[in-house]
């Protein structure tokens, strides 16, 4: 069986579910309403435009989209190790791996476009379609974000093999991710002195792609003075470069542990 027509299998089995459909209008709903800045004291709604709603947004990316990229991705992991008639086919393990990230990047992803699309005709349609293009890159780090959480996820489930365990390691490594990676930089601060802290706090924003993508999505719209010490240690060090070494992080977010998840796989009996 080739690779693409595993895709293919992948890609029916989450266009089936329902957590695709109800992510989807989840997100539309919260976007839409993130773009709206509520009831003016004449009564009248007032929305914003595409560069206030856009760092909204990216906060409710930025808590969203990771746990819910790792839940899944743990979980389609561990059912790998239930799919012995398809290890049984002339095939790489490594194509199962691949071809369930593919699916449920390209289904999840969709969902994404699908809520970003419908702020962002109510911002055009009432604010105008000032930095439109700004906002056409903050979905591209939304996907990408998507993406590397996903492949977390696989590696994870593949690595937990069983569902609950492989759900708890997720929800750990998403509050690291979103948590504990700030709280590490805090300490980092406290303990080092400003000058020493520089290169440390840049590898750690690095080391972490939900903070990657955080000060990738501020530089858009040039409000990296919100990243934080980590964001602001990066830009210190690379200046307006920073956004490359963010974007190549994010890549090998998803490289990376799909590589692993691959290889564990193929050394595991199913």
């Amino acid at each position: 069986m080739t690779l693409t027509a595993m895709i293919r299998f992948e890609w029916a089995a989450a266009r089936r579910g329902r957590v695709v459909l109800f992510f989807a209008a989840g997100f539309a709903l919260a976007s839409v309403g993130v773009a709206l800045a509520g009831l003016a004291a004449g009564g009248v709604i007032a929305v914003q435009g595409f560069a206030r709603t856009s760092v909204s947004l990216l906060q409710l990316v930025l808590w969203t989209v990771p746990l819910l990229a790792l839940l899944l991705g743990a979980i389609h992991g561990a059912e790998c190790y239930e799919l012995e008639f398809l290890a049984a086919l002339p095939m790489r393990r490594s194509d199962l791996i691949v071809s369930r990230w593919a699916a449920w990047s390209l289904a999840l992803g969709m969902a994404l476009v699908g809520g970003f699309g419908a702020a962002g005709m109510v911002i055009a349609i009432f604010a105008g379609a000032a930095d439109a293009l700004q906002y056409l890159a903050l979905v591209g780090i939304a996907l990408l974000l998507l993406s590397a959480g996903l492949a977390i996820g696989l590696w994870i489930g593949v690595a937990g093999r069983t569902r609950a365990r492989s759900i708890g390691m997720a929800v750990v490594v998403w509050f690291v991710l979103a948590v504990g990676a700030d709280l590490t930089a805090i300490v980092v601060l406290a303990v080092l002195p400003a000058g020493g802290a520089t290169w440390n706090l840049a590898a750690l924003l690095l080391a972490n792609p939900v903070d990657s993508a955080r000060a990738l999505g501020l530089g858009v719209f040039s409000a990296d003075v919100l990243a934080g010490p980590t964001g602001a240690s990066l830009r210190h060090l690379l200046g307006g470069w920073g956004a490359i070494p963010l974007g190549v992080s994010l890549i090998a977010w998803t490289a990376g542990p799909l590589r692993m998840a691959s290889k564990h796989l193929q050394s595991k009996d199913l």
